[in-house]
C-alpha cells in the first residue's frame, strides 16, 4: 500500500515543476523583441501631420480698386477671345470677338472686319458659351449712403431670386442677377450669362416676394 501512494505523489510534482520551468522561457523573448521598435516610429508619425491647405481659401478675392462690372467683364471676354451677341437698343443684333474697349466704345471683330459700337446704343451682351458667373462676383464698395436701386438689386441678388426685365424696346429677360453696377447688371441663366446696360432696361421685377423691410431701417 505505501508503494502505491508513493507512486502518486511523484507524478503530481512533476508537472509542477515544468510549468515552471516553461513559463519564463516564454515569456523572456517577447519582452526583447519590441524593445526596438518603439524608438523608430513616434519619429515618422510627428512628421506626417502637417495641415497646409489654408491657401486654397485666399483664392476668392475681390475685384482691384477702379475696376467694375462692365470692364472686368468685356476684359474676360476680350482675353478668352469669346465670341459674343450684342443686341442694340433698337432690336439690331451684331456678332463678333470684343478686341478694344474703353469708357464709351468697344470694338468688335468679325470676318477680318471691325465695328465700333457705343455703349449708348447697345442693351445687352450675351457670350455664346456659358461663362462661370463667380469670375465676376467681388465685394462691392462702400459708398457712403445706399441708392434705392443698389437697395433693391441688393435684396434680390442676395435672396437668389428669379427676376423679369423688360427692355425699352419690349425685349423681356429673365433669369438670375448676379452681379451689377452703377452702369450695367449682370444676368444668369442655366450657365449662361449676358450683360444688360440700365440705360436699355425699364423694368425688373422679381418673381418671388423679397424682403426689402431691413434694408430700409437706417437710411433716415
Amino acid at each position: 500500500m505505501a508503494g502505491k501512494t508513493l507512486s502518486i505523489r511523484t507524478k503530481s510534482e512533476t508537472p509542477e515543476t515544468e510549468a515552471a520551468d516553461a513559463s519564463p522561457e516564454a515569456i523572456e523573448p517577447a519582452e526583447t523583441a519590441p524593445a526596438d521598435a518603439p524608438a523608430a516610429k513616434p519619429e515618422k508619425l510627428k512628421a506626417r501631420p502637417v495641415a497646409k491647405k489654408a491657401p486654397a481659401k485666399a483664392a476668392a478675392k475681390p475685384a482691384g480698386k477702379g475696376q467694375n462690372l462692365q470692364d472686368i467683364f468685356l476684359n474676360h471676354l476680350r482675353k478668352q477671345k469669346t465670341p459674343v451677341t450684342m443686341f442694340l437698343v433698337k432690336g439690331v443684333k451684331l456678332q463678333g470677338i470684343v478686341t478694344w474697349f474703353d469708357n464709351f466704345s468697344i470694338l468688335l471683330r468679325r470676318d477680318g472686319q471691325s465695328q465700333l459700337v457705343y455703349k449708348h446704343a447697345i442693351s445687352t451682351i450675351m457670350p455664346t458659351q456659358p461663362v462661370d458667373v463667380e469670375l465676376f462676383e467681388f465685394a462691392e464698395e462702400a459708398r457712403g449712403k445706399r441708392m434705392l436701386q443698389d437697395v433693391f438689386l441688393s435684396s434680390v441678388r442676395d435672396a437668389g431670386a428669379q427676376v423679369t426685365m423688360f427692355l425699352i424696346n419690349g425685349v423681356m429677360l429673365q433669369g438670375r442677377i448676379a452681379a451689377y453696377d452703377l452702369f450695367c447688371m449682370l444676368l444668369e441663366r442655366e450657365g449662361y450669362v449676358q450683360l444688360a446696360y440700365k440705360h436699355a432696361i425699364s423694368t425688373v421685377q422679381p418673381i418671388t416676394h423679397v424682403d426689402l423691410s431691413g434694408d430700409w431701417s437706417e437710411d433716415e
